[in-house]
């Protein structure tokens, strides 16, 4: 800017080439806060009634979380439609746990479909089809098809309401926005992502923000816990609110947040209000020690529930101490395998690596022997075959995005135990 540049191509040119959509979600808001947020999801909405597919040219976690509900598609602009090339799983994984049919086209296409013309899109095969300005016909049996595959989850969820007492297994949902549905025979909310509820803010959210956004997300629970995990941010997850300091770059997680005492301290101080009136327990990113669990337990002053949540193999292999001192075990399953096996983690989410698997079987071992709790949140417990080998595996609870929770459900309910284990014996 001081050379002469304009605010916006300074930002540009400072932040090309970015690797990461999430890289790419902070230059967003950036510009956006530069433009006065012109282009806001809220006020391209505004005046607009019924359902709506946003056409965007870069889509970002923070746009997703903030998707109403009436927004019922996606038509994204990448480089490699095919593979969504440019886009790591944080933005897809929340569009897929949120049941917002996803299509990745050329920016050629994208920038041809105009504001309010009619779009069929349709994710079901692949690759998706999209119409542009359709027949009546293909538009109502897109609506017809829409209505039915709406029906048949209704129908689903409706099966499985029961819990899954024969396999001592409680299904939990993950969440990531204040607008996603809580399916009524979900065990709980076992992931809440805090820091995309807050993905817009500029800065960090006031105590009352966050207790607001606590209690809304969890008026549906009635007694079910809600388990709150701290901001995560760090790494390929940056928070404009939370950076991390000179002396310390690569800190992620509770070691970022830890460094960042005044928001810690604010987001427990929330948590501990919201407490008054849910069930809360604490989850803590990316632990790399008891010393960890033990600074936030002192700084909830012994009041809160505090769970670590195990996504390296170094926390796994420490995982007797932290247990020790923990009330409760997560596994994030995307991560640590994805350190595992060296894969992208957005290529490994559904890895079956023998020992990614072990790994989880000495956690679960270690944490037993503690009287801990175990709970996989990763996209591995949301799959029908991988929850098997989960359960199998001796874990206590999983917790899956809420459009797959009636479909893992549903094909546990007729496995015995010893099926399970036998599934992961094979694994």
């Amino acid at each position: 800017v001081d050379a002469g540049l304009q605010a916006e191509d300074a930002v540009h040119e400072a932040t090309n080439p970015v690797s990461t959509d999430l890289l790419v979600d902070a230059r967003t808001r950036l510009i956006d806060g530069l433009a006065h947020a012109e282009r806001s999801v809220e006020s391209l909405l505004e005046g607009r009634d019924g359902d709506r597919v946003l056409v965007t040219g870069g889509l970002t976690p923070s746009v997703v979380a903030s998707l109403p509900a009436r927004v019922v598609g996606i038509i994204a602009a990448s480089e490699e439609p095919e593979s969504g090339a440019g886009y790591t799983s944080h933005a897809v994984i929340l569009a897929r746990g949120r049941g917002i049919p996803l299509a990745f086209v050329t920016a050629s296409v994208a920038v041809a479909i105009q504001n309010d013309e009619i779009v069929v899109l349709d994710t079901t095969a692949n690759p998706a089809s999209i119409w542009i300005t359709p027949s009546d016909a293909i538009a109502l049996q897109a609506h017809e098809r829409r209505e039915a595959r709406m029906l048949m989850r209704a129908e689903e969820e409706a099966r499985v309401v029961a819990p899954l007492s024969h396999l001592g297994l409680e299904v939990h949902i993950n969440v990531g926005s204040r607008y996603e549905r809580f399916p009524v025979s979900a065990d709980g909310i076992g992931l809440l992502r805090t820091e995309l509820v807050f993905s817009e803010h500029a800065i960090a959210p006031t105590e009352i923000e966050q207790l607001v956004a606590l209690l809304a997300i969890a008026a549906p629970l009635g007694n079910a816990p809600l388990v709150v995990r701290l901001f995560d941010g760090g790494g390929d997850k940056p928070i404009a609110w939370l950076p991390a300091p000179s002396e310390a770059m690569a800190a992620r997680g509770i070691d970022l947040l830890l460094r960042h005492a005044a928001i810690l301290d604010t987001q427990l101080r929330a948590i501990l209000r919201a407490a008054a009136h849910v069930k809360v327990r604490v989850l803590l990113p990316l632990v790399t020690c008891a010393g960890d669990v033990d600074q936030v337990r002192a700084r909830s002053y012994g009041k809160l529930l505090v769970g670590a949540m195990i996504e390296t193999p170094s926390a796994a292999d420490k995982i007797d101490e932290i247990a020790a001192v923990s009330d409760f075990i997560c596994i994030g399953t995307n991560d640590l395998f994805a350190m595992v096996t060296g894969q992208h983690r957005a290529d490994c989410t559904l890895s079956l690596d023998t020992r990614a698997l072990g790994m989880v079987e000495r956690i679960v071992t270690a944490a037993h022997g503690h009287g801990r709790k175990v709970s996989v949140c990763g996209e591995l417990a949301g799959d029908p075959h991988s929850a098997r080998i989960l359960v199998g595996l001796g874990v206590d609870a999983i917790s899956v995005a809420a459009v797959r929770f009636a479909k893992v459900k549903s094909s546990l309910r007729d496995v015995t135990m010893a099926d399970c284990r036998a599934v992961a014996r094979e694994a």
